[in-house]
């Protein structure tokens, strides 16, 4: 892998090897609108937009913005919009996310940072962690009667 564009193959192809095929990895990074990710992946269990680096973690001011105001949208801090950076040189992929405690007085810095190895088991790694999560990482807003009636439904 020798720059970004291999990179997005790359992570699409694992995303359909680690859903079984069940997956719709779609690059959308536009000229147009600034700051949007150049991946979405809808999932069984989600949909996520990934901002792929290559050699980096750095992300524009337009990519931060965005990657904080969909992370906010997203019900119970799960995060949407994921920063994903390959080093091949190192085999390492790291994983950043973005919300509003990201922005500090020196500036953005990821809330979350992750890494994994640069290879297929690394990617499962990450990708376990997207559908581990209950409801596929999405919780669902409910009114306290319908917490009451999950929780006795649970137990």
């Amino acid at each position: 892998m020798k720059k970004e564009q291999e990179f997005n193959t790359w992570i699409r192809r694992m995303f359909y090897e680690q859903s079984n095929h069940k997956v719709c990895a779609q690059r959308i990074e536009t000229t147009t609108g600034n700051g949007v990710p150049d991946i979405m992946v809808i999932l069984p269990f989600g949909i996520y937009l990934i901002e792929s680096k290559f050699e980096t973690t750095k992300i524009r001011p337009e990519q931060a913005a965005f990657h904080i105001r969909t992370n906010t949208i997203a019900q119970d801090d799960v995060p949407r919009c994921i920063a994903l950076s390959a080093y091949p040189k190192t085999k390492r992929l790291v994983a950043t996310t973005y919300n509003p405690s990201s922005i500090t007085e020196d500036g953005i810095v990821p809330a979350t940072e992750i890494t994994y190895a640069l290879d297929s088991a690394g990617f499962k790694q990450f990708y376990s962690t997207l559908s581990d999560k209950p409801h596929g990482g999405i919780r669902p807003i409910l009114s306290d009667s319908a917490r009451l009636r999950e929780a006795t439904c649970a137990d």
